[in-house]
């Protein structure tokens, strides 16, 4: 028997000592009004890299340079407890323009030194809290 999981990526933008967080749209089938640094399902035949440049200028409009993996984490998404596999990138926001998707509804740049006051999952909270680590 194969396991079938989601693949996501995570993608966390930094700028100017800031993390950009993003509060999930009213209407998502998974955590609604929940907090989050942004985050989407790689598509077929596309990289993780590929997937977190995609991904952040879909739901944010700017464009990022990808620094590196800063978490991986296991969790079950949604009603559905459809299993997942993510991958957080640290990245810089490197142009373009802030706008949300209709998959966010706010954003928010949070200075790095506060970023663990934003209340978000505890899968999440583990990819920031290594994300700090790392700027410290």
């Amino acid at each position: 028997m194969s396991a079938k999981f989601l693949v996501v990526v995570v993608f966390l933008i930094e700028r100017d000592g800031q993390v950009l967080m993003l509060r999930r749209s009213p209407t998502k089938d998974h955590a609604p009004g929940e907090w989050e640094p942004g985050s989407g399902r790689i598509e077929s035949g596309e990289t993780p890299l590929e997937a977190v440049r995609r991904e952040a200028r879909e739901e944010t409009g700017l464009n990022v340079d990808v620094l590196g993996v800063v978490d991986t984490f296991h969790y079950y998404r949604g009603a559905a407890r459809e299993e997942a596999i993510a991958i957080a990138f640290h990245c810089r926001a490197i142009g373009g323009e802030l706008r949300l998707s209709p998959e966010h509804d706010a954003a928010e740049w949070v200075p790095l030194e506060r970023i663990l006051n934003v209340p978000i999952s505890e899968p999440l909270r583990g990819a920031l809290e290594r994300l700090a680590a790392r700027r410290r």
